[in-house]
């Protein structure tokens, strides 16, 4: 039956299976796997997961105190939904997680990024349950004691992206070396490619502000709250690191409503960038920049009066619901929220929680992973494949013996 089908019809409908099910079909005929294994389709397959928020897997990994991490999963059909209730069950990517210290570095087009204590760092496609490992090393130690009344500090944050410049995924590590005035003795960026191998270091000017450590990808860049380092009574400025260019450049913030005090953490939402600013005890204003890079493009998504959002220290956005009214939203790095957009105003129980059964620790990293095709080293097939002539219907056997019996063979008695 492939054989009778177009191209393109073909491709629309392996496009709307999962992972799983379309590299089962690989298996099908000659003409499939050539279409499936083209650079090509894993972009089109991107985009139509991206777009349509299917085959998405919430990825916890749980903090057992002892700096050891297992990475489990919450499967969600059809894209996110919101649910009072979720099972978590360990991710199956095959041999790839050791139980040394381990960090969540975050997630992109479909990969997972682990970063280690030792300076490995893994990605992973829960999807294929392929790996690949690199080691990004670092120049600053880790550093924090007091002595002759002074106090040194060591603070580090990651991320992990896409460079559209150098088509290359790339992991960020932030090391710096901070006085208890927060003066900057030591401070440095490190951008390492995936597929080229590649190494920048780069000067970073600001100390990271808060408990964030994972950066969030938002616009080729990857975001942090940080203070100027000649200005440390400002710890409100958000700071993206541009992979493909290797800059640090500060993204314009909105005209808050409320000028009073407030503790601001960046987060990510339908792929554009987002401020929670949270005055203690009172409300949590979330602003979202729907163009990235233009200040007039800030608006207000919602404010939550507490306590629909309360939390100690830290709010992390996940996703929105397949509705698109509901947002996830992780709380204290403990907790995780469903907040009910439509009834924010009227409404300060709009918040729900998730109960997670199966979690044997209550600190976590969480984040929403969409199953790709992307390799996770980055390296996709050299050339494409063309796959359209493989689909024209073969000449049938009998239109070679009408062509030979009408050449003038004659049967003689």
């Amino acid at each position: 039956m492939s054989d009778h089908l177009p191209t393109d019809v073909v491709t629309n409908i392996l496009l709307r299976l999962p992972v799983a099910a379309i590299l089962r079909c690989r298996a099908v005929c000659k003409p499939w796997r050539a279409l499936i294994d083209t650079p090509r389709f894993t972009k089109l397959q991107l985009d139509y997961t991206a777009a349509t928020t299917k085959n998405a897997v919430l990825f916890v990994l749980e903090d057992d105190g002892d700096d050891n991490g297992d990475l489990r999963s919450a499967a969600y059909v059809n894209g996110l939904r919101r649910e009072a209730r979720i099972n978590i069950q360990t991710a199956q990517v095959g041999d790839a997680i050791s139980r040394e210290g381990v960090t969540l570095f975050g997630s992109c087009n479909g990969l997972l990024c682990l970063g280690y204590d030792s300076g490995k760092v893994l990605i992973i496609n829960p999807a294929t349950r392929k790996s690949h490992s690199t080691m990004v090393r670092v120049t600053i130690s880790p550093y924090d004691f007091s002595a002759g009344g002074a106090h040194w500090s060591y603070r580090d944050g990651c991320g992990f992206g896409y460079d559209s410049v150098s088509d290359d995924y790339k992991v960020v590590k932030v090391n710096q070396k901070l006085e208890s005035s927060k003066k900057l003795l030591q401070s440095e960026v490190i951008s390492h490619g995936v597929r080229l191998n590649s190494r920048v270091a780069v000067n970073f000017p600001y100390f990271l502000a808060g408990s964030q450590k994972i950066g969030v990808f938002v616009g080729g860049a990857i975001h942090w709250v940080a203070g100027r380092s000649d200005d440390p009574e400002n710890s409100n400025v958000i700071v993206g690191f541009d992979l493909g260019h290797s800059v640090c450049k500060e993204i314009p913030q909105p005209k808050y409503t409320n000028r009073r005090s407030f503790s601001m953490r960046v987060g990510e939402l339908g792929k554009c960038l987002c401020i929670f600013a949270n005055y203690w005890g009172r409300v949590v204003d979330v602003w979202m920049m729907k163009d990235y890079g233009v200040k007039e493009s800030w608006s207000i998504l919602c404010s939550v009066p507490h306590p629909g959002l309360s939390h100690d220290y830290g709010i992390r956005s996940l996703g929105f619901s397949m509705t698109g009214q509901e947002v996830l939203v992780q709380l204290d790095d403990r907790r995780l929220v469903w907040y009910d957009l439509k009834n924010s105003q009227r409404d300060a129980g709009a918040a729900q929680k998730v109960t997670v059964n199966g979690l044997r620790t209550e600190c976590m990293d969480a984040v929403v992973c969409f199953g790709s095709l992307v390799p996770p080293d980055g390296k996709l097939p050299p050339k494409e494949v063309k796959v359209e002539k493989q689909y024209q219907k073969p000449r049938p056997q009998r239109k070679k013996r009408d062509d030979f019996l009408a050449t003038g063979f004659k049967l003689k008695l």
